[in-house]
């Protein structure tokens, strides 16, 4: 069965295990890095949700998680003030799917 995990502070994990994830508490991007490492291995993820504030400090491990673990990984505003993380790799997934930065056209107007 698939499963759907958010690696995280008890802020980002309390509401998300409400809904059926698995949460998984990490207190700062060294223990995020090590569970999506953790995480990567294990087939039956279909999903990790993380906060853009840990992940902003191990991109490797994200970047590492998408090319080689069989799920995904979300990565979702958990300041008052986002980073827009997320968004950059999204654009980034984007451009390199596509050929064209088609979000970072759409921010420039």
């Amino acid at each position: 069965m698939a499963r759907l995990i958010v690696v995280g502070t008890r802020q980002l994990t309390l509401p998300l295990s409400a809904v059926g994830f698995e949460p998984v508490e990490a207190a700062g991007a060294v223990e995020l890095a090590v569970e999506l490492n953790r995480l990567s291995v294990d087939e039956t993820v279909a999903m990790v949700v993380c906060g853009e504030s840990q992940a902003a400090g191990c991109t490797d491990a994200v970047m590492h998680f998408r090319r080689h673990a069989r799920g995904v990984v979300l990565v979702v505003p958990d300041e008052p003030v986002p980073r827009k993380l997320g968004r950059e790799q999204v654009r980034l997934a984007i451009e390199q799917a596509a050929g064209v930065d088609l979000l970072g056209r759409a921010e420039s107007k």
